[in-house]
Protein backbone atom coordinates (compact mmCIF):
# COMPACT_ATOMS: atom_id res chain seq x y z
CA UNK A 1 0.00 0.00 0.00
CA UNK A 2 2.96 2.51 -0.23
CA UNK A 3 0.90 4.84 -2.87
CA UNK A 4 -2.15 4.80 -0.11
CA UNK A 5 -1.74 7.61 2.40
CA UNK A 6 -3.40 6.62 5.85
CA UNK A 7 -4.70 9.15 7.45
CA UNK A 8 -5.77 7.75 11.49
CA UNK A 9 -8.75 10.07 13.20
CA UNK A 10 -9.52 9.76 17.03
CA UNK A 11 -10.97 11.77 19.82
CA UNK A 12 -13.11 11.74 22.63
CA UNK A 13 -16.10 13.09 20.70
CA UNK A 14 -16.99 13.99 16.71
CA UNK A 15 -14.19 11.35 15.66
CA UNK A 16 -16.72 10.00 13.09
CA UNK A 17 -18.02 12.85 11.79
CA UNK A 18 -14.55 14.18 11.36
CA UNK A 19 -13.63 10.97 9.38
CA UNK A 20 -16.67 11.27 7.13
CA UNK A 21 -15.54 15.34 6.19
CA UNK A 22 -11.90 14.43 5.50
CA UNK A 23 -13.37 11.77 3.44
CA UNK A 24 -16.18 13.51 1.50
CA UNK A 25 -13.52 16.33 0.77
CA UNK A 26 -10.93 13.87 -0.91
CA UNK A 27 -13.14 11.69 -2.07
CA UNK A 28 -14.21 14.35 -4.95
CA UNK A 29 -10.98 14.01 -6.12
CA UNK A 30 -9.43 10.78 -5.44
CA UNK A 31 -10.47 7.11 -4.79
CA UNK A 32 -10.56 7.22 -1.03
CA UNK A 33 -11.91 4.51 2.08
CA UNK A 34 -13.24 5.38 4.76
CA UNK A 35 -14.53 3.49 7.98
CA UNK A 36 -17.63 2.61 7.88
CA UNK A 37 -19.88 3.90 10.50
CA UNK A 38 -18.69 4.05 13.80
CA UNK A 39 -16.52 0.50 13.59
CA UNK A 40 -14.10 1.91 15.11
CA UNK A 41 -12.27 -0.47 17.66
CA UNK A 42 -10.67 -3.90 17.00
CA UNK A 43 -12.82 -5.72 14.41
CA UNK A 44 -13.67 -2.31 12.87
CA UNK A 45 -10.14 -1.30 12.44
CA UNK A 46 -9.22 -4.50 11.49
CA UNK A 47 -12.12 -4.69 8.54
CA UNK A 48 -11.01 -1.34 7.49
CA UNK A 49 -7.40 -1.61 7.14
CA UNK A 50 -7.95 -5.22 5.24
CA UNK A 51 -10.91 -3.38 2.79
CA UNK A 52 -8.21 -0.99 1.47
CA UNK A 53 -7.33 -1.78 -1.90
CA UNK A 54 -3.61 -1.02 -3.59
CA UNK A 55 -5.61 1.63 -5.83
CA UNK A 56 -7.09 3.60 -2.77
CA UNK A 57 -5.30 7.05 -2.59
CA UNK A 58 -6.35 7.73 0.97
CA UNK A 59 -7.96 5.46 3.72
CA UNK A 60 -9.36 7.33 6.63
CA UNK A 61 -9.31 5.51 9.35
CA UNK A 62 -11.35 6.12 12.92
CA UNK A 63 -9.68 4.69 15.87
CA UNK A 64 -11.96 4.39 19.01
CA UNK A 65 -10.29 3.59 22.38
CA UNK A 66 -12.37 1.95 25.52
CA UNK A 67 -9.65 1.92 27.85
CA UNK A 68 -5.68 2.99 28.75
CA UNK A 69 -3.22 0.90 26.78
CA UNK A 70 -4.64 0.37 23.12
CA UNK A 71 -3.97 3.48 20.94
CA UNK A 72 -0.43 1.94 20.64
CA UNK A 73 -1.35 -1.26 19.25
CA UNK A 74 -3.38 0.92 17.02
CA UNK A 75 -1.12 3.14 15.40
CA UNK A 76 1.40 -0.22 15.40
CA UNK A 77 -1.09 -1.30 13.21
CA UNK A 78 -2.29 1.51 11.38
CA UNK A 79 0.93 3.53 10.42
CA UNK A 80 -0.96 6.83 9.95
CA UNK A 81 1.17 9.47 7.57
CA UNK A 82 -1.29 11.65 8.64
CA UNK A 83 -2.92 11.91 12.49
CA UNK A 84 -5.91 13.75 13.35
CA UNK A 85 -6.71 14.41 16.78
CA UNK A 86 -9.79 16.24 17.74
CA UNK A 87 -10.41 16.55 21.18
CA UNK A 88 -10.73 15.80 25.01
CA UNK A 89 -14.10 15.18 26.44
CA UNK A 90 -15.63 12.89 29.00
CA UNK A 91 -16.21 9.17 28.20
CA UNK A 92 -15.46 5.73 29.11
CA UNK A 93 -14.50 7.62 32.58
CA UNK A 94 -15.24 4.08 34.31
CA UNK A 95 -11.82 2.75 33.15
CA UNK A 96 -9.63 6.73 32.37
CA UNK A 97 -10.71 7.94 35.67
CA UNK A 98 -9.32 11.52 34.63
CA UNK A 99 -9.33 13.83 31.56
CA UNK A 100 -5.68 13.66 31.41
CA UNK A 101 -5.25 9.67 31.16
CA UNK A 102 -7.01 10.37 28.32
CA UNK A 103 -5.38 13.05 27.04
CA UNK A 104 -2.48 11.14 27.65
CA UNK A 105 -3.66 7.78 25.45
CA UNK A 106 -4.89 10.01 22.69
CA UNK A 107 -1.39 12.04 22.04
CA UNK A 108 -0.04 8.35 21.33
CA UNK A 109 -1.98 8.60 17.82
CA UNK A 110 0.84 11.37 17.42
CA UNK A 111 3.76 9.53 18.74
CA UNK A 112 2.75 6.89 16.65
CA UNK A 113 3.28 8.35 12.80
CA UNK A 114 5.47 7.43 10.00
CA UNK A 115 8.45 9.73 10.37
CA UNK A 116 7.89 12.85 8.53
CA UNK A 117 4.37 12.21 9.32
CA UNK A 118 1.58 14.89 9.89
CA UNK A 119 -0.19 16.07 13.31
CA UNK A 120 -3.37 18.06 12.90
CA UNK A 121 -4.67 18.98 16.10
CA UNK A 122 -7.94 20.95 17.44
CA UNK A 123 -5.92 23.74 19.99
CA UNK A 124 -9.14 25.18 20.77
CA UNK A 125 -9.04 21.99 23.42
CA UNK A 126 -6.72 22.63 26.44
CA UNK A 127 -4.95 19.42 26.11
CA UNK A 128 -4.37 18.98 22.97
CA UNK A 129 -3.00 22.86 23.09
CA UNK A 130 -0.51 22.00 25.62
CA UNK A 131 0.48 19.22 24.15
CA UNK A 132 4.00 19.44 22.40
CA UNK A 133 4.65 16.70 19.46
CA UNK A 134 7.89 15.19 18.65
CA UNK A 135 9.96 17.41 16.79
CA UNK A 136 10.45 14.98 13.81
CA UNK A 137 6.53 15.56 13.02
CA UNK A 138 5.11 18.59 11.12
CA UNK A 139 2.06 19.71 13.15
CA UNK A 140 -1.23 21.91 12.02
CA UNK A 141 -2.84 23.47 14.41
CA UNK A 142 -6.66 24.67 13.85
CA UNK A 143 -9.38 26.75 15.75
CA UNK A 144 -10.94 29.62 16.89
CA UNK A 145 -7.30 31.39 18.49
CA UNK A 146 -5.01 33.64 16.82
CA UNK A 147 -1.92 32.41 16.12
CA UNK A 148 -3.14 28.92 14.53
CA UNK A 149 -2.91 27.11 11.24
CA UNK A 150 -6.55 27.57 10.05
CA UNK A 151 -8.33 29.88 12.31
CA UNK A 152 -12.43 30.14 12.40
CA UNK A 153 -14.70 32.82 12.96
CA UNK A 154 -18.36 33.99 12.67
CA UNK A 155 -19.52 30.75 13.92
CA UNK A 156 -23.30 30.23 12.68
CA UNK A 157 -25.96 27.43 13.21
CA UNK A 158 -29.46 28.43 14.54
CA UNK A 159 -31.75 26.00 13.84
CA UNK A 160 -33.17 25.65 11.05
CA UNK A 161 -30.11 27.27 9.92
CA UNK A 162 -27.52 24.87 9.43
CA UNK A 163 -23.52 25.16 10.63
CA UNK A 164 -21.62 27.64 8.89
CA UNK A 165 -17.97 29.31 9.49
CA UNK A 166 -15.79 31.63 8.11
CA UNK A 167 -12.20 30.35 7.99
CA UNK A 168 -8.76 31.59 7.03
CA UNK A 169 -5.37 29.86 6.01
CA UNK A 170 -2.65 32.26 5.12
CA UNK A 171 -3.98 34.42 2.40
CA UNK A 172 -6.68 31.53 1.59
CA UNK A 173 -10.07 32.74 3.58
CA UNK A 174 -13.82 31.61 2.90
CA UNK A 175 -17.05 30.79 4.11
CA UNK A 176 -17.78 26.93 4.79
CA UNK A 177 -21.34 25.71 5.24
CA UNK A 178 -22.37 22.17 5.90
CA UNK A 179 -25.77 20.04 6.83
CA UNK A 180 -24.98 20.08 10.26
CA UNK A 181 -26.55 21.33 13.30
CA UNK A 182 -24.76 22.78 16.11
CA UNK A 183 -21.20 25.40 16.13
CA UNK A 184 -19.79 22.56 18.11
CA UNK A 185 -18.90 20.75 14.45
CA UNK A 186 -16.09 22.63 14.46
CA UNK A 187 -13.69 20.55 15.47
CA UNK A 188 -14.98 17.85 13.70
CA UNK A 189 -15.09 20.08 10.03
CA UNK A 190 -11.80 21.83 10.01
CA UNK A 191 -9.34 19.05 10.01
CA UNK A 192 -10.86 18.32 6.26
CA UNK A 193 -9.77 22.15 5.52
CA UNK A 194 -6.07 21.17 6.62
CA UNK A 195 -5.77 17.26 4.88
CA UNK A 196 -7.66 19.19 1.73
CA UNK A 197 -4.89 21.33 1.37
CA UNK A 198 -1.84 18.16 2.38
CA UNK A 199 -3.60 16.70 -0.38
CA UNK A 200 -2.96 19.70 -2.83
CA UNK A 201 -6.28 20.71 -2.98
CA UNK A 202 -7.66 24.20 -2.95
CA UNK A 203 -10.26 25.79 -0.08
CA UNK A 204 -12.44 26.30 -3.00
CA UNK A 205 -12.68 22.70 -3.76
CA UNK A 206 -12.85 21.72 0.04
CA UNK A 207 -15.43 23.38 0.82
CA UNK A 208 -17.87 23.07 -2.09
CA UNK A 209 -17.39 19.20 -0.68
CA UNK A 210 -18.32 19.89 2.82
CA UNK A 211 -21.36 21.44 1.54
CA UNK A 212 -22.58 18.08 1.30
CA UNK A 213 -21.49 17.33 4.94
CA UNK A 214 -24.45 15.92 6.63
CA UNK A 215 -25.27 14.66 10.16
CA UNK A 216 -24.45 11.14 10.99
CA UNK A 217 -27.55 9.22 12.29
CA UNK A 218 -28.54 9.78 15.87
CA UNK A 219 -26.08 12.37 15.97
CA UNK A 220 -28.25 15.94 16.17
CA UNK A 221 -29.55 14.48 13.04
CA UNK A 222 -33.10 15.98 11.47
CA UNK A 223 -36.01 13.66 11.15
CA UNK A 224 -39.47 14.97 10.64
CA UNK A 225 -43.12 13.34 11.58
CA UNK A 226 -46.45 13.23 10.40
CA UNK A 227 -47.34 15.28 12.78
CA UNK A 228 -45.08 18.52 11.64
CA UNK A 229 -42.89 17.91 14.18
CA UNK A 230 -38.96 17.57 13.59
CA UNK A 231 -36.58 15.31 16.01
CA UNK A 232 -32.91 15.98 16.95
CA UNK A 233 -32.06 12.77 17.56
CA UNK A 234 -29.26 12.63 19.63
CA UNK A 235 -29.71 9.12 21.29
CA UNK A 236 -26.21 7.28 20.31
CA UNK A 237 -23.42 9.08 22.46
CA UNK A 238 -24.48 9.58 25.87
CA UNK A 239 -21.78 11.35 27.59
CA UNK A 240 -22.58 13.92 30.07
CA UNK A 241 -20.14 16.27 27.51
CA UNK A 242 -22.26 15.81 24.61
CA UNK A 243 -25.65 16.93 26.85
CA UNK A 244 -24.73 20.56 27.36
CA UNK A 245 -23.93 20.42 23.43
CA UNK A 246 -27.26 19.35 22.48
CA UNK A 247 -29.23 21.65 24.99
CA UNK A 248 -27.40 24.70 23.70
CA UNK A 249 -28.48 24.06 20.34
CA UNK A 250 -32.03 23.84 21.41
CA UNK A 251 -31.59 26.34 23.35
CA UNK A 252 -30.71 28.83 20.27
CA UNK A 253 -33.15 27.25 18.22
CA UNK A 254 -36.12 28.56 16.74
CA UNK A 255 -39.22 26.43 17.15
CA UNK A 256 -43.31 26.95 18.57
CA UNK A 257 -42.64 24.75 20.97
CA UNK A 258 -39.62 22.67 22.20
CA UNK A 259 -39.78 19.20 23.97
CA UNK A 260 -36.74 17.28 25.73
CA UNK A 261 -37.12 13.22 25.79
CA UNK A 262 -34.70 12.10 28.13
CA UNK A 263 -33.19 8.85 29.96
CA UNK A 264 -30.22 9.71 31.26
CA UNK A 265 -26.33 10.43 30.61
CA UNK A 266 -23.07 8.13 30.46
CA UNK A 267 -19.60 9.53 32.27
CA UNK A 268 -20.80 12.02 35.08
CA UNK A 269 -19.37 11.70 38.01
CA UNK A 270 -22.40 12.70 40.09
CA UNK A 271 -25.01 10.70 41.79
CA UNK A 272 -28.22 9.87 39.67
CA UNK A 273 -30.58 12.13 42.28
CA UNK A 274 -28.56 14.85 41.77
CA UNK A 275 -27.94 14.85 37.85
CA UNK A 276 -31.52 13.87 37.44
CA UNK A 277 -32.46 16.81 39.81
CA UNK A 278 -30.25 19.82 38.03
CA UNK A 279 -31.04 18.35 34.36
CA UNK A 280 -34.81 18.89 35.08
CA UNK A 281 -33.89 22.86 36.63
CA UNK A 282 -32.08 23.17 33.29
CA UNK A 283 -34.40 21.81 31.33
CA UNK A 284 -37.03 24.53 32.50
CA UNK A 285 -35.47 27.18 30.95
CA UNK A 286 -34.91 25.94 27.46
CA UNK A 287 -37.91 23.24 27.22
CA UNK A 288 -41.72 24.18 27.10
CA UNK A 289 -42.61 20.27 27.66
CA UNK A 290 -40.56 17.60 28.90
CA UNK A 291 -40.83 13.38 29.28
CA UNK A 292 -38.39 11.78 31.33
CA UNK A 293 -37.81 7.64 31.10
CA UNK A 294 -36.46 5.24 33.40
CA UNK A 295 -36.13 4.63 37.53
CA UNK A 296 -35.05 7.68 38.71
CA UNK A 297 -37.40 9.93 36.34
CA UNK A 298 -39.10 11.16 39.28
CA UNK A 299 -36.02 13.46 40.35
CA UNK A 300 -35.94 15.06 36.96
CA UNK A 301 -39.83 15.12 37.03
CA UNK A 302 -39.23 17.39 40.71
CA UNK A 303 -36.15 19.73 39.11
CA UNK A 304 -38.00 20.38 35.93
CA UNK A 305 -41.39 21.45 37.90
CA UNK A 306 -39.34 23.26 40.43
CA UNK A 307 -37.67 25.31 37.73
CA UNK A 308 -40.58 26.66 36.73
CA UNK A 309 -42.51 24.79 33.75
CA UNK A 310 -46.24 23.81 33.80
CA UNK A 311 -46.86 20.79 35.67
CA UNK A 312 -49.54 19.49 32.96
CA UNK A 313 -46.42 19.20 30.30
CA UNK A 314 -43.88 17.27 32.55
CA UNK A 315 -44.42 13.54 32.20
CA UNK A 316 -42.49 10.62 33.63
CA UNK A 317 -42.55 6.97 32.99
CA UNK A 318 -40.47 4.04 33.80
CA UNK A 319 -40.98 1.91 30.59
CA UNK A 320 -40.21 3.37 26.86
CA UNK A 321 -43.52 2.36 25.52
CA UNK A 322 -45.63 4.29 27.94
CA UNK A 323 -43.53 7.00 27.42
CA UNK A 324 -44.16 6.68 23.32
CA UNK A 325 -47.90 6.43 23.26
CA UNK A 326 -47.64 10.22 25.25
CA UNK A 327 -45.48 11.72 22.91
CA UNK A 328 -47.92 10.92 19.59
CA UNK A 329 -50.14 12.75 22.12
CA UNK A 330 -48.05 15.63 23.30
CA UNK A 331 -46.75 16.38 19.68
CA UNK A 332 -47.92 19.06 17.29
CA UNK A 333 -47.21 20.69 14.16
CA UNK A 334 -43.76 23.05 14.87
CA UNK A 335 -42.74 20.96 17.85
CA UNK A 336 -38.56 20.67 18.34
CA UNK A 337 -38.39 17.55 20.12
CA UNK A 338 -34.65 16.67 21.45
CA UNK A 339 -34.38 12.90 21.31
CA UNK A 340 -31.64 12.44 24.17
CA UNK A 341 -30.14 9.07 25.88
CA UNK A 342 -28.06 6.62 25.79
CA UNK A 343 -27.07 3.73 23.00
CA UNK A 344 -28.36 1.08 24.84
CA UNK A 345 -31.76 2.78 25.42
CA UNK A 346 -32.81 2.26 22.33
CA UNK A 347 -34.28 5.68 22.36
CA UNK A 348 -34.82 5.75 18.47
CA UNK A 349 -38.33 3.57 18.86
CA UNK A 350 -40.18 6.80 20.13
CA UNK A 351 -39.64 8.59 17.03
CA UNK A 352 -40.12 5.63 14.88
CA UNK A 353 -43.28 5.10 16.83
CA UNK A 354 -44.82 8.63 15.23
CA UNK A 355 -44.73 6.99 11.90
CA UNK A 356 -46.17 3.80 12.26
CA UNK A 357 -46.85 1.21 15.46
CA UNK A 358 -43.86 -0.21 16.73
CA UNK A 359 -44.26 -3.36 18.35
CA UNK A 360 -41.09 -4.08 20.03
CA UNK A 361 -40.42 -2.90 23.94
CA UNK A 362 -38.27 -4.72 25.47
CA UNK A 363 -36.46 -3.02 28.14
CA UNK A 364 -32.86 -4.86 27.50
CA UNK A 365 -31.43 -4.87 24.41
CA UNK A 366 -28.22 -6.24 23.62
CA UNK A 367 -27.94 -5.32 19.78
CA UNK A 368 -25.85 -2.48 18.99
CA UNK A 369 -27.43 -1.99 15.53
CA UNK A 370 -29.72 1.37 15.12
CA UNK A 371 -33.38 0.33 15.64
CA UNK A 372 -34.45 2.09 12.32
CA UNK A 373 -33.24 -0.99 10.31
CA UNK A 374 -33.65 -4.21 12.78
CA UNK A 375 -36.28 -6.83 11.64
CA UNK A 376 -38.01 -6.77 15.40
CA UNK A 377 -39.08 -3.03 15.32
CA UNK A 378 -42.37 -3.97 14.07
CA UNK A 379 -45.15 -6.97 13.99
CA UNK A 380 -45.93 -8.75 11.33
CA UNK A 381 -49.53 -8.98 9.86
CA UNK A 382 -50.77 -12.25 8.96
CA UNK A 383 -52.84 -13.35 6.14
CA UNK A 384 -56.01 -13.27 8.63
CA UNK A 385 -54.89 -9.62 9.39
CA UNK A 386 -53.83 -10.73 12.91
CA UNK A 387 -50.62 -9.05 14.55
CA UNK A 388 -48.02 -11.35 15.69
CA UNK A 389 -45.31 -10.04 17.22
CA UNK A 390 -41.48 -10.79 15.71
CA UNK A 391 -39.49 -13.35 17.81
CA UNK A 392 -37.11 -12.00 20.07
Amino acid sequence: MFRTTFIAVSGSVGKSTAKDAIALVLGEHFRTYKTSGSSNHYDGVTRSLLSVRPWHRYAVIEIGLDRPGQMKGFTRTVKPDISVWVNVARTHMMMFKTLETIAHEKSLLVEGLRPGGLAVLNSDNPYIANYQPPAAVRTIRYGTGEGMDWVASQLSSRWPEHFSFYVQSGAEKGKVATKLIGKHWLPSVLPALAVAREAGLTLTQAKDALAKLEPMQQRLSEASTPQGATFLRDEWNGSVDTLKVALDVVEEAIAKRKILVFTDVSDSKQKIRARQRQLGIQAAKIFDAAIFIGDSHSHAVRGVIEGGMDASLVFGFYDMESAGKQLKILLREGDLVLLRGQNGDHMGRLYLNTLGEVSCWISLCKKKIHCDVCPELRAQVKDDGRLVQISK
